[in-house]
Order: C-alpha cells, then sequence, then structure tokens
C-alpha cells in the first residue's frame, strides 16, 4: 500500500474511532428538543423485533438467504452491496445468527439505554411445539448466553399470529409450546424477568382465540411450569378480564399521523383510554412506538411510505405524548426490521442517507438523559469485505464502474468511468461476451453463439426487436413457459467464485417480467424451515424490484442487463444451469470467470482532484465486434492498488440493423364475421368506451391491451337466447385476472369469462379459466368480479410469447348450459338456475397486463 492510501486509511479509522468516542458530558442531542432530554429517564422503554433470523451468505456461504435479496454486487458506492431494503445497515448486510453481530446489537441497545430487547421466535409450522431458530444451530440459546455476559437479559415475543393455520395456534399446543420453553431456558440469567417471572410475550391481534382460552393456556403452563409474567400485544379491552394477564401493549403511535395528508392526529388511538382500561384491570400496560414506518421495499405495501422518521422527531413527539398518559412501560418497535422499514437499529442510510449512523440510538439516549457511547463495531471476520472501509478495517471494496458512455450513441468507442473510495485505480478488465456464454442468434437466418449449449427440443426462433427509439437493437429469441437448460464441459470445472450475466430484451409495458438463473449447490443447504428443509439449488433472483435505480437510462437502448455473484461454491456434476424467464425474450445468458492479466487495461485517465482514485477509460471496439450484426455484450470490472476487484457490469452493445421504415408493423384487416352481432380486432376498434387500446409492440402483432379498468363494446342489437362468444387472450404477467364476458344494458346482469393467471409455480403455469355470473343492484364496477360458478387449469400457459389461447363461451338457452372451452378443449361447463335476459354490451376487465384480439358473438340457433 502506498503512502497516500496508508493516510486515507488512516483517515477512515481516525473517522470511525471518532464515532465511536463519548462526548464530554450528557448533554441534548440536536434537532430535539432540550424539554424531551431525559423525559424518559425513569420509565422503562423495551423494544421488540430483533430479528436473528434473517439468512445472508457471509461469513458462513453455506447460510441461505433469509428475508432479503441481494445480487452481492455493489451499488451506488462501492462499498455498498445490492440489496431489496430500504436504508443500509451499519455492518452492511449480515447474517444475524452470528454470535458477533448478535453481541455488537446487544451492546448498541444497552448504551442507548433500554431496558431489555424482545427477540422474535416462530413456531415450527407442522406440529408447533418448539420453534424454528433451535432448528440448525440453537440461537435461542446463543442469544441467552450473549445477554447474560453482556448484562442486558432479554425476552422473546412468540409469533403464534403469524402461524394462521397451522397447529402452533392451537391452545393446547401453545401449552406444550410454552412448558418445554420454561422447562429448557426459564432459569436462564439471560432471560428478563418481571417481579421475578419470567416473560412469555405473544400477539393476539390476528389469532382466533378467545379470552376463556387464554386462560385455559395461562393455568395449564403455570401448573406445570411454575409462575410466568404473560405480556401480550393485543386488545385490553377484549383480554383485560383474563386473570393472569400482567402486561398489555395496547395501541400503536404508527396511526398518530395521517399516511396520506402526514397531519398529526394524537387523539387517535389515544393512549389515555387505553391506559386507564388496563389500569382499572390491574395490568401494566404500554402502547406500541413505531420509529418510523417504509414498507416499500415489500410488494404487499407498495407503493406508499406509511411514517417518516423526521431524523427522531417523530418518535420523540409520540413517545411524549404516551408518556403524559402514565404507561408502565413504553415498547418501540423495531431493533432491525429492515423489511418494514422501521429500523432503530445504526445504519448508513434510514430515512436517506446520513452523517451519523447512531442517529436513533442517539434519539433513545437522549429521551432517558444519557449520553450514546457506541460499541466498537462487530470484528472484521464477521462483516462482508465490502463494508471493511466504513468500519476502519481498510480497504476490502474493488471500484465501482459508475458510468459506461458509447460514443454518439451509436459509435465504435466506449468511455467507461471508474471510481474508488478509497485506492487508487489501477486497472480495468475488458471481457467481450464472456467466458462461458450463449447468444441468440443475431441474424436472421443466424444460429445461437457461444460455448454454452441450449438444451432443448423446441425450435430457437429469433426476433427482430425494436426499441422505444425506434431502432433495432439486436435480436433475442421467446423463452416461453418452460425453463432452458444449458450445458458445457466448462461448466464442471468452474472456480468457487463466478458471475452470471443475463440480457433480456427490456419491455415498458411488462417492466417487472420474471427472471431465474438455478445453479447446483456443491454442498446441499439447511434451511430454518420447513423442519428439515433443504437447498440442493441457489436461484439468483433477477426480477426488478420497484426501484428507480433498478431501471437505469441504458435500458431504453432495449436490452436489461442483470448480475450477480454465485454465493457459494457449486458443483454441476450434480445438476443443470437453467433459466426461467416466462414470457420474456432472452439475449445472452453468460458467466464471467476469475480475472485474468491479459485482459486488463491500465490506461486509465485520473479525473481531476481524484488522486487516482476515479479514473476513466477510453475503449476502441474491436473490428470483429463492429462487424458482427445485432448485440453484443461486453463485461467489466476494476481493480484497485489494494487488489480489490470491483463488481463487474454487462454492458449491451448494439450494431443497430436496418429495416424498412416504409413496411407497416404487420398487415391487419378489419375483422368480418357474417351474422355476428360483434367482430372486432385491432383493425376494427371503433365503438369501444374504456380503458382497452391498441399495443402495436406486442409478440403477436398489433392488438388489444386491456388498462387497468374496464372497457365496453355495444352489440349491433339486444340478445336474448343462444350464443357463441369467442376471443383470443394472454397474460404479459402471473397473479393477475382478466374477465370478459356479456351484460345487459345497466351493466347489473350478465355472463363472464374469467382466467386467473395465478403463481407462475401453480398449475404448470396455466392459470384458472372459469365461468362467472352477474347478479348486482348497481352498475358493476372493477373491484366485483362476479360470482365463481365453475373453474378449472385453463391448459394453456397463462404467460408466453408464442401463443394466444382461444376462449370459446357458449351458452345454450333452452338448458341454460354454458361451456368454456381453451383451444378447442373443454375446461368447464355449468348449468345456470335461471336464464339469461337481454344482454346488450361486450365487456372487458383488466389489469394493465394481459393482450386480446379477435372478439366475436354470435347468435346461436
Amino acid at each position: 500500500m502506498n503512502q497516500k492510501s496508508l493516510f486515507r486509511a488512516a483517515l477512515c479509522l481516525a473517522a470511525v474511532l471518532t464515532l465511536m468516542l463519548p462526548r464530554a458530558g450528557a448533554a441534548p442531542m440536536q434537532g430535539l428538543s432540550k424539554e424531551s432530554y431525559g423525559a424518559l429517564k425513569d420509565l422503562p422503554v423495551f423494544i421488540q423485533e430483533w430479528h436473528f433470523w434473517w439468512g445472508f451468505p457471509y461469513p458462513d456461504r453455506q447460510q441461505t438467504f433469509s428475508h432479503l435479496d441481494s445480487t452481492l454486487t455493489a451499488e451506488r458506492e462501492p462499498w455498498r452491496l445490492y440489496w431489496n431494503r430500504n436504508g443500509y445497515p451499519f455492518p452492511g448486510p449480515y447474517d444475524s445468527a452470528n454470535p458477533d453481530i448478535m453481541r455488537w446489537q446487544i451492546r448498541c441497545m444497552k448504551a442507548a439505554g433500554f431496558e431489555t430487547v424482545a427477540a422474535m421466535l416462530h413456531p415450527e409450522w407442522s406440529v408447533g411445539t418448539d420453534y424454528i431458530q433451535e432448528e440448525n444451530s440453537n440461537l435461542v440459546k446463543t442469544a441467552l448466553d450473549i445477554a447474560a455476559e453482556e448484562k442486558f437479559p432479554i425476552f422473546f415475543m412468540d409469533e403464534v399470529a403469524f402461524r394462521n393455520g397451522s397447529p402452533a395456534q392451537k391452545p393446547e399446543v401453545m401449552v406444550q409450546r410454552f412448558v418445554r420453553f420454561l422447562k429448557r431456558y426459564g432459569s436462564h440469567p439471560g432471560l428478563y424477568r418481571i417481579d421475578g417471572k419470567p416473560v412469555i410475550y405473544f400477539q393476539t391481534f390476528g389469532m382466533n382465540i378467545t379470552p376463556e382460552e387464554l386462560s385455559g393456556v395461562f393455568d395449564r403452563v403455570e401448573e406445570q411450569a411454575g409462575p410466568v409474567h404473560w405480556m401480550i400485544f393485543g386488545d385490553v379491552a377484549r383480554f383485560s378480564g383474563v386473570k393472569k394477564l400482567c402486561s398489555v401493549v395496547c395501541g400503536a403511535s404508527l396511526h398518530r399521523k395521517n399516511a396520506a395528508t402526514r397531519k398529526w392526529q394524537l387523539d387517535f388511538q389515544d393512549p389515555a383510554p387505553i391506559f386507564a382500561a388496563a389500569r382499572k384491570a390491574g395490568k401494566k400496560v404500554a402502547d406500541m412506538q413505531y420509529v418510523k414506518f417504509d414498507g416499500t421495499s415489500q410488494p404487499l405495501r407498495q407503493p406508499g411510505v406509511l411514517a417518516y422518521g423526521l431524523g427522531g422527531r417523530r418518535l420523540e413527539k409520540t413517545m411524549l405524548d404516551s408518556f403524559r398518559s402514565g404507561p408502565d412501560f413504553l415498547m418501540v418497535s423495531s431493533w432491525n426490521d429492515w423489511e418494514e422499514g422501521t429500523t432503530m437499529e445504526p445504519g448508513w442510510d434510514f430515512d436517506g442517507f446520513t452523517d451519523d449512523p447512531y442517529l436513533y440510538c442517539r434519539v433513545m439516549a437522549h429521551l432517558k438523559g444519557r449520553d450514546f457511547t457506541p460499541p466498537p463495531p462487530p470484528p472484521k471476520e464477521s462483516v462482508h469485505p465490502t463494508i471493511h472501509e466504513k468500519l476502519g478495517y481498510g480497504d476490502g471494496a474493488g471500484p465501482l464502474v459508475e458510468s459506461i458512455e458509447r460514443s454518439n450513441n451509436r459509435g465504435g468507442t466506449l468511455t467507461v468511468t471508474v471510481r474508488d473510495t478509497i485506492s487508487e485505480v489501477t486497472g480495468l478488465e475488458v471481457v467481450w461476451e464472456g467466458d462461458l456464454y450463449w447468444k441468440a442468434p443475431q441474424g436472421k437466418e443466424g444460429a445461437a453463439t457461444g460455448n454454452l449449449a441450449l438444451q432443448s427440443s423446441r425450435p430457437v426462433k429469433t426476433r427482430q426487436l425494436r426499441n422505444v427509439f425506434n431502432f433495432t437493437p439486436g435480436r433475442a429469441v421467446d423463452v416461453g413457459n418452460a425453463d432452458l437448460t444449458f450445458d458445457a464441459p466448462e461448466l464442471r470445472t468452474l472456480e468457487d467464485n463466478f458471475h452470471i450475466g443475463v440480457a433480456t430484451v427490456f419491455r415498458p409495458k411488462q417492466p417487472f417480467g420474471k427472471l431465474f438463473v438455478t445453479v447446483p449447490n456443491k454442498i446441499v443447504v439447511r434451511r430454518l424451515e420447513p423442519k428439515g428443509g433443504t437447498e440442493e439449488n441457489y436461484t439468483f433472483n433477477f426480477t426488478p424490484h420497484a426501484r428507480n435505480d433498478q431501471f437505469p437510462k441504458e435500458l431504453w437502448d432495449g436490452w436489461r442487463t442483470v448480475v450477480g455473484a454465485n454465493p457459494r461454491p457449486v458443483d454441476f456434476n450434480k445438476g443443470a444451469l437453467t433459466l426461467k424467464a416466462p414470457g420474456q425474450q432472452l439475449g445472452q445468458l453468460s458467466i464471467l470467470r476469475e480475472p485474468k492479466e491479459e485482459r486488463v487495461l491500465r490506461n486509465g485517465v485520473p479525473v481531476p482532484g481524484s488522486d487516482g482514485r476515479h479514473k476513466r477509460f477510453h475503449i476502441v471496439v474491436p473490428d470483429e465486434i463492429l462487424d458482427q450484426p445485432g448485440a453484443s455484450f461486453v463485461w467489466l470490472r476494476a481493480r484497485d492498488a489494494a487488489g480489490n476487484w470491483g463488481s463487474p457490469v454487462l454492458y449491451a452493445f448494439p450494431n443497430y440493423e436496418e429495416f424498412d421504415r416504409s413496411a407497416p408493423d404487420d398487415e391487419v384487416k378489419p375483422l368480418e364475421v357474417p351474422g355476428a352481432l360483434l367482430a372486432s380486432n385491432s383493425a376494427s376498434s371503433k365503438g369501444w368506451k374504456g380503458d382497452l387500446k391498441i399495443d402495436r409492440d406486442s409478440s403477436f402483432g398489433t392488438v388489444f391491451l386491456i388498462g387497468n379498468g374496464m372497457a365496453e363494446k355495444p352489440l349491433d342489437r339486444p340478445l336474448t337466447g343462444s350464443f357463441e362468444l369467442s376471443f383470443d387472450v394472454i397474460h404479459l404477467e402471473y397473479q393477475r385476472l382478466i374477465l370478459v364476458g356479456l351484460l345487459d344494458d345497466a351493466s347489473q346482469n350478465g355472463i363472464l369469462t374469467s382466467w386467473d393467471s395465478a403463481a407462475a409455480d401453480a398449475l404448470e403455469g396455466n392459470g384458472l379459466a372459469g365461468i362467472r355470473l352477474v347478479q348486482e343492484d348497481a352498475p358493476l364496477t372493477w373491484g366485483k368480479t362476479g360470482i365463481i360458478l365453475e373453474q378449472n387449469d385453463s391448459k394453456h400457459p397463462a404467460v408466453s410469447p408464442e401463443k394466444m389461447a382461444k376462449f370459446v363461451l357458449t351458452y345454450d338457452a333452452a338448458t341454460r348450459r354454458a361451456v368454456l372451452t381453451v383451444d378447442g378443449r373443454k375446461v368447464v361447463e355449468t348449468v345456470l338456475k335461471e336464464p339469461l335476459g337481454a344482454l346488450s354490451k361486450l365487456y372487458v376487465r383488466g389489469n394493465d397486463t394481459q393482450l386480446l384480439n379477435n372478439f366475436v358473438v354470435l347468435p346461436q340457433k
């Protein structure tokens, strides 16, 4: 390491040590009020949702990913790994079962002034008498041992409320589980007690358990295991009559600021009457204090942010508001639930980047009237090397490829800008296509190229692409609904460390297309659940998340490229390399092996003032690449003076093909069917009202796309007898619902066909097709989806780029029999209890993810 690097490393260490030094005397925290300083000095404050069951494959590469996703590649900063969460932990993404991490967390809680913490335990699903955290290594005992050593006793929150459908929620099983727990751990010095009794805590919200059943559980447990301090997160009004219930957490500060208007509504779930009701029943009482709440990394909670942390001012305000009503203690949520974005754990990013990773710990210390002295960070060997520089352990992260610019957008040179935060950038490796790759045919009559062979019986058909600028960035093949399997002899000698890259066509109308690549683990990985479960394979999940950094400007050239590092060694003698991308188009699958010196450029030009840590490399594209039609792809990764290689990127380099712009996209003629009361395709679209629009860029030519709404078209005359309704349809995404049918003039009665695309792994990806009845007192709305009469496997891939499904609904007025066929095969039939009335319009309801065409309504004799 040169003198400049040594100096920078010393500065980094000094900065970390400065964070760890106590300030001279406790004092109010800047940004919070002096009046709140020490307000909670004499009130016990607990914190819950300490999760030590989230998995990350470092330092133990056999650990699974659990409740987090990461490609193990850098984003935004060299030291910051991509993970689909808002915020970034102080030690980086970590294995929460690591004892070094657990000890550091306890020390942070203790230094902040917390009385204790509730760690989350999950009852095993199938039997329910023990906990999954005891399955592979006993994390309960590990946590208790550390708590005892640190003189910070802890307790546990049984997550039984989230085990709906499991025996774990049965009262008799709860008794067995609690008795077992108390006999095993009840006397442990690391277990927290109130009034000398061990605490057992669980949530009753969302559980179907009566006060009488709960009382019976308490009695039977204490008969076998002795006195317990019972605590619930539940409704005071419902459970205050349970005699042995000691403490209740009820009410939540989350609701005291309106999520839509952001205005304070402190009287919502007012703590005063809640606390008064509990005290009247002789119970200790607290409410739930949320630090913040940003669940936008969870699909079920997108796209809203329920509560911003406001630099701690939110917690200050709501805790003081509750404090004025005289609680016995306060409960804070959460310690490290990064998934819900409620974290108090130290981090480099909370509501946004922060200069103080200990922000919320300092907020708590302020309210307790003490100074927060950060404990030493977790040991170097327990954290991922990329975070070393932030913790004062030297340079462990390689340079970041910051930008790639192609001369005049379609020129023959590339300018690659590379940045490191600690050491000088010393080289850039350039690898065209990859070490092992399969690339789609890039000529109309060409063949696939590369040393990976596609093991597929179906013919590979290439499709010429057009991007949003109407240029042709290359060619791709339709993946279809089945897995694609690739093989090569070189796979069996692959190193323990490599990167996988994939290039698929970016489709703005289907931006969240699913993409998975699976490789066989060398050593089978054990899971926490189900009990005894294992992972023989590792699956790279490249499906984009709803984050703007998942959609960079390069997408608009036509290609989406993604890269991931393998978390653990693989063995292709035990399984195959497979790709699953239903409904998508594949350009390339590529593997980048370990770096080779002969591929490294060393002619980077320093950006002025960067001291060599910021360089630009100019790459002249080889003639053989420029002379290839279609798209080429290049791997780029940089190295620093410390010898660290940064995360690679895969860049699409299209050579734009010629095509006839005057030729129509397809020759579509208006649909004409003699005798039809309605015949409509994309060339005969007049008369439609609502959210049906023309899609000229689909895999099926020019067709209809239904928006996230409804559309209708009147029949030439009302239909009162037998009929046949037919149309073509396909989904673009899974877990979506399309409805097509006939309604009366008031849109209150009628008959519908339905196709639920369901999950990708359900019914072989075919989804459920069915018949539904409409009987409403008011006009049908988007949220009303009819009464399901019959539904069954559609027998057609719900998401497919190859062929739309042909739905035909026939209705016999004499017998009231309705039959639905898909591609000529009968799927369901039913007999209506009452005859259909006069039907006057065709109705379509969708989710902005369904293509349709060729609607025909024919009267039948």
